[in-house]
Protein backbone atom coordinates (compact mmCIF):
# COMPACT_ATOMS: atom_id res chain seq x y z
CA UNK A 1 0.00 0.00 0.00
CA UNK A 2 1.19 3.35 -1.14
CA UNK A 3 0.35 6.84 0.45
CA UNK A 4 0.17 9.07 -2.30
CA UNK A 5 -1.27 12.22 -0.55
CA UNK A 6 -1.49 16.06 -1.77
CA UNK A 7 -2.20 18.86 0.74
CA UNK A 8 -5.45 20.98 -0.03
CA UNK A 9 -4.88 24.90 1.31
CA UNK A 10 -7.95 27.05 2.09
CA UNK A 11 -5.93 29.64 4.22
CA UNK A 12 -6.34 32.73 1.98
CA UNK A 13 -7.63 30.55 -0.30
CA UNK A 14 -4.56 29.20 -1.62
CA UNK A 15 -5.98 26.22 -3.21
CA UNK A 16 -9.58 26.06 -2.25
CA UNK A 17 -12.05 27.69 -2.35
CA UNK A 18 -10.58 30.33 -4.86
CA UNK A 19 -12.79 32.48 -3.05
CA UNK A 20 -15.14 32.43 0.22
CA UNK A 21 -17.98 34.79 -1.69
CA UNK A 22 -18.00 32.31 -4.64
CA UNK A 23 -21.77 30.98 -4.73
CA UNK A 24 -21.88 27.15 -3.03
CA UNK A 25 -22.46 25.64 -6.96
CA UNK A 26 -19.23 27.41 -7.65
CA UNK A 27 -16.86 26.07 -4.80
CA UNK A 28 -18.69 22.25 -5.35
CA UNK A 29 -17.25 22.89 -9.03
CA UNK A 30 -13.98 23.67 -7.74
CA UNK A 31 -13.21 21.19 -5.52
CA UNK A 32 -14.67 18.43 -8.02
CA UNK A 33 -12.39 19.84 -10.61
CA UNK A 34 -9.37 19.41 -7.79
CA UNK A 35 -10.39 15.92 -7.57
CA UNK A 36 -10.52 14.92 -11.16
CA UNK A 37 -6.83 16.39 -11.35
CA UNK A 38 -5.32 14.75 -8.28
CA UNK A 39 -7.31 11.62 -9.63
CA UNK A 40 -5.69 11.53 -12.69
CA UNK A 41 -2.26 11.66 -11.16
CA UNK A 42 -3.10 7.90 -9.41
CA UNK A 43 -3.24 10.28 -5.71
CA UNK A 44 -5.05 8.49 -3.18
CA UNK A 45 -5.33 10.76 -0.34
CA UNK A 46 -6.61 14.86 -0.20
CA UNK A 47 -4.98 15.81 3.52
CA UNK A 48 -7.76 18.99 3.19
CA UNK A 49 -7.22 21.85 6.05
CA UNK A 50 -10.33 22.38 8.05
CA UNK A 51 -9.07 24.81 10.55
CA UNK A 52 -6.66 27.45 9.34
CA UNK A 53 -6.92 29.92 12.40
CA UNK A 54 -9.33 29.31 15.08
CA UNK A 55 -12.01 28.99 12.78
CA UNK A 56 -13.92 25.91 11.08
CA UNK A 57 -15.11 24.27 7.47
CA UNK A 58 -17.70 22.73 9.08
CA UNK A 59 -20.67 23.27 11.72
CA UNK A 60 -18.76 23.46 15.36
CA UNK A 61 -20.04 24.24 18.42
CA UNK A 62 -16.40 25.55 19.69
CA UNK A 63 -15.49 28.09 16.49
CA UNK A 64 -17.08 29.91 14.35
CA UNK A 65 -17.30 29.15 10.17
CA UNK A 66 -14.41 30.29 8.00
CA UNK A 67 -14.31 33.26 6.20
CA UNK A 68 -11.89 31.49 3.68
CA UNK A 69 -15.27 29.52 3.22
CA UNK A 70 -18.41 31.67 3.60
CA UNK A 71 -16.82 35.13 2.50
CA UNK A 72 -17.40 36.41 6.28
CA UNK A 73 -16.26 35.10 9.44
CA UNK A 74 -19.06 33.21 11.92
CA UNK A 75 -21.79 33.40 8.92
CA UNK A 76 -22.62 30.24 7.50
CA UNK A 77 -22.68 29.37 3.76
CA UNK A 78 -25.74 29.45 1.62
CA UNK A 79 -26.76 26.34 -0.04
CA UNK A 80 -23.37 24.49 1.44
CA UNK A 81 -24.70 23.72 5.14
CA UNK A 82 -21.61 21.21 5.68
CA UNK A 83 -19.05 21.80 3.40
CA UNK A 84 -16.89 19.00 5.70
CA UNK A 85 -19.63 16.38 5.15
CA UNK A 86 -19.79 16.78 1.42
CA UNK A 87 -16.27 17.14 0.59
CA UNK A 88 -15.41 14.01 2.49
CA UNK A 89 -18.24 11.82 0.61
CA UNK A 90 -17.53 13.29 -2.56
CA UNK A 91 -13.63 12.16 -2.09
CA UNK A 92 -14.63 8.80 -0.41
CA UNK A 93 -16.41 7.98 -3.56
CA UNK A 94 -13.43 8.58 -6.33
CA UNK A 95 -12.02 5.80 -3.68
CA UNK A 96 -9.81 8.21 -2.42
CA UNK A 97 -9.49 8.74 1.37
CA UNK A 98 -10.16 12.15 2.72
CA UNK A 99 -7.96 13.45 5.90
CA UNK A 100 -8.71 16.58 7.71
CA UNK A 101 -5.69 18.83 8.34
CA UNK A 102 -6.00 21.68 11.74
CA UNK A 103 -3.62 24.00 12.44
CA UNK A 104 -3.68 24.04 16.11
CA UNK A 105 -2.12 27.03 17.54
CA UNK A 106 -2.52 30.05 15.05
CA UNK A 107 -5.38 31.80 16.30
CA UNK A 108 -5.69 34.85 13.75
CA UNK A 109 -4.05 35.22 10.62
CA UNK A 110 -2.85 38.71 10.78
CA UNK A 111 -3.57 41.62 13.23
CA UNK A 112 -7.01 42.69 12.25
CA UNK A 113 -9.04 41.45 15.24
CA UNK A 114 -11.99 42.83 13.60
CA UNK A 115 -13.17 40.71 11.51
CA UNK A 116 -13.19 37.89 13.98
CA UNK A 117 -16.85 36.54 15.06
CA UNK A 118 -17.73 36.96 18.56
CA UNK A 119 -17.80 33.31 19.15
CA UNK A 120 -13.79 33.42 18.13
CA UNK A 121 -11.94 31.92 21.01
CA UNK A 122 -9.87 35.38 20.57
CA UNK A 123 -12.93 37.46 21.94
CA UNK A 124 -14.34 34.27 24.12
CA UNK A 125 -11.21 33.34 25.85
CA UNK A 126 -8.38 36.47 25.47
CA UNK A 127 -6.28 35.32 27.84
CA UNK A 128 -5.57 31.90 26.07
CA UNK A 129 -3.95 34.25 23.60
CA UNK A 130 -0.32 35.11 22.72
CA UNK A 131 0.50 38.09 20.48
CA UNK A 132 3.23 37.28 18.76
CA UNK A 133 4.78 39.26 15.40
CA UNK A 134 2.06 39.75 13.41
CA UNK A 135 -0.26 37.13 14.94
CA UNK A 136 -2.12 35.73 17.89
CA UNK A 137 -1.46 32.55 19.24
CA UNK A 138 -3.10 30.03 21.31
CA UNK A 139 -0.96 29.36 24.24
CA UNK A 140 0.26 25.97 23.89
CA UNK A 141 0.90 25.89 27.72
CA UNK A 142 -2.29 26.89 28.96
CA UNK A 143 -3.84 23.49 29.90
CA UNK A 144 -7.40 24.93 28.62
CA UNK A 145 -6.15 25.65 25.64
CA UNK A 146 -4.85 21.63 25.41
CA UNK A 147 -8.54 20.40 26.13
CA UNK A 148 -10.07 22.54 23.99
CA UNK A 149 -7.93 21.39 21.17
CA UNK A 150 -8.07 18.17 21.98
CA UNK A 151 -12.04 18.61 21.92
CA UNK A 152 -12.01 20.43 18.94
CA UNK A 153 -10.42 16.91 17.25
CA UNK A 154 -12.80 14.93 18.91
CA UNK A 155 -15.48 16.88 17.43
CA UNK A 156 -14.36 16.35 13.80
CA UNK A 157 -13.53 12.50 14.58
CA UNK A 158 -16.69 11.56 15.83
CA UNK A 159 -19.11 13.48 13.44
CA UNK A 160 -17.89 12.96 10.30
CA UNK A 161 -16.00 9.75 8.25
CA UNK A 162 -12.13 10.96 7.87
CA UNK A 163 -9.70 9.04 7.72
CA UNK A 164 -7.09 10.66 9.47
CA UNK A 165 -6.09 13.93 10.87
CA UNK A 166 -3.46 16.15 10.14
CA UNK A 167 -1.69 18.79 12.18
CA UNK A 168 0.69 21.33 10.84
CA UNK A 169 2.54 23.82 12.52
CA UNK A 170 1.87 22.06 15.63
CA UNK A 171 4.84 23.57 17.61
CA UNK A 172 5.75 26.98 18.99
CA UNK A 173 6.27 29.71 16.18
CA UNK A 174 9.03 30.06 14.36
CA UNK A 175 11.78 32.86 16.65
CA UNK A 176 11.35 36.54 15.47
CA UNK A 177 14.31 38.20 15.98
CA UNK A 178 13.97 40.89 19.29
CA UNK A 179 10.58 39.83 20.28
CA UNK A 180 9.48 36.76 22.97
CA UNK A 181 6.88 34.36 22.88
CA UNK A 182 5.54 35.81 26.68
CA UNK A 183 4.02 32.74 28.53
CA UNK A 184 6.04 33.88 31.62
CA UNK A 185 2.46 33.73 33.41
CA UNK A 186 1.68 30.26 32.13
CA UNK A 187 5.57 28.78 32.66
CA UNK A 188 5.62 29.73 36.51
CA UNK A 189 2.19 28.04 36.97
CA UNK A 190 2.48 25.20 35.26
CA UNK A 191 5.95 24.25 35.11
CA UNK A 192 7.60 21.64 36.99
CA UNK A 193 10.24 22.22 39.88
CA UNK A 194 13.84 22.96 38.00
CA UNK A 195 11.89 22.20 34.46
CA UNK A 196 13.78 24.92 32.20
CA UNK A 197 11.14 26.81 30.08
CA UNK A 198 12.80 24.60 26.87
CA UNK A 199 11.86 21.11 28.38
CA UNK A 200 8.39 22.82 29.74
CA UNK A 201 7.26 24.01 26.22
CA UNK A 202 8.49 20.73 24.46
CA UNK A 203 6.30 18.89 27.21
CA UNK A 204 3.47 21.04 26.21
CA UNK A 205 3.53 20.03 22.60
CA UNK A 206 3.93 16.28 23.79
CA UNK A 207 0.85 16.78 25.75
CA UNK A 208 -1.42 18.05 23.30
CA UNK A 209 -0.06 15.12 20.70
CA UNK A 210 -0.83 12.36 23.27
CA UNK A 211 -3.95 13.53 24.12
CA UNK A 212 -5.32 14.42 20.68
CA UNK A 213 -3.70 10.98 19.69
CA UNK A 214 -5.94 8.90 22.70
CA UNK A 215 -8.84 10.75 21.62
CA UNK A 216 -8.88 9.58 18.37
CA UNK A 217 -8.15 5.79 18.94
CA UNK A 218 -10.89 5.84 21.74
CA UNK A 219 -13.45 7.38 19.36
CA UNK A 220 -12.43 5.81 15.99
CA UNK A 221 -9.27 3.20 16.06
CA UNK A 222 -8.75 3.08 12.56
CA UNK A 223 -8.36 6.54 12.09
CA UNK A 224 -4.52 8.12 11.51
CA UNK A 225 -3.26 10.82 13.07
CA UNK A 226 0.00 12.31 11.35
Amino acid sequence: YEFRGTWVATVVNIDWPKSGKDSAEQQKKDFLKLLDFYETLNLNTLIVQIRTAGDAFFPSEMAPWSRFMTGQEGQPKDGFNDPLKWMVEKTHERGMQFHAWLNPYRATFDLDTTILAENHDFNQHRDWMIKYGKKFYYDPGNRKVQQHLTRIVGEVVENYAVDGIHFDDYFYPYKIKDEFFNDTITYATNALPDQSLEDWRRSNIDTLIRQVHTTIKTKKPWVRFG
